[in-house]
């Protein structure tokens, strides 16, 4: 089974929301990235494994480099168990069952993560293309989670992309993500999943990376 670390633990009455927030340019075509980010989003919805393959490439080797510093504020205190999961081609929609550890210990079972894919534009314009991957959860340990990717061609080979990963989290686990864990625990993570679509994007593969 898969494993995809997440978060870390810390002390005490933090905010619930917290966001990635990029803003780049691809030097691809709308026509070259549009699918990538499409091929994302279904994997993560009907099977997130093959996503260790290109998106998350490079997340492993980062947490190695990592591991002998303090677990407390290390990038794999937190792991993701994905289990049984299930997809709606019709309406995009998502469900897959998550065991949550923590420091290698199950705390939750059977969480289930709910997610539902659109693509929009605007009413009289074909730009921009706003792909969004809007998360739910069951239970208190998170309240939900979007991914935003907004589109808009710069020139016929060059795409400006609007980036935006963001999570609430529930009152109790909120308290325990501190500034230093989101960074060390989380944002380091979602900026190489986009560095590794947009690689992808522009020359059709994700080049593995040793650790900086």
């Amino acid at each position: 089974m898969a494993m995809l670390s997440v978060a870390s633990l810390c002390s005490f009455a933090r905010p619930q929301t917290r966001a990635v927030v990029i803003d780049t340019v691809c030097d691809a075509s709308i026509e070259q990235l549009l699918p990538v980010i499409r091929r994302f989003c279904y994997q993560f919805q009907a099977c997130p494994d093959s996503l260790f393959d290109w998106a998350y490439l490079n997340l492993k080797e980062h947490e190695e480099a990592d591991k002998n510093k303090n677990t407390k504020e290390g990038r794999a205190v937190i792991q993701l168990d994905y289990k049984d999961r299930t997809y709606d081609p019709k309406t995009k929609t998502g469900d897959v069952a998550i065991d949550i550890y923590v420091l290698g210990v199950r705390w939750w079972k059977d969480q289930h993560l709910g997610t539902k894919y659109s693509l929009t534009r605007p009413a009289h314009a074909p730009h921009p293309l706003t792909a969004h991957l809007k998360a739910t959860y069951s239970g208190a340990i998170l309240e939900g989670g979007d991914w935003i990717f907004v589109m808009a061609p710069v020139s016929p080979t060059q795409t400006h992309l609007h980036y935006e990963f963001s999570l609430t989290f529930g009152r109790v686990l909120s308290a325990f993500i501190s500034d230093k864990i989101w960074r060390n625990a989380i944002e380091w993570r979602f900026q190489i999943i986009l560095e590794n679509l947009i690689e992808y994007a522009e020359t059709g593969t994700v080049v593995q990376r040793k650790p900086v």
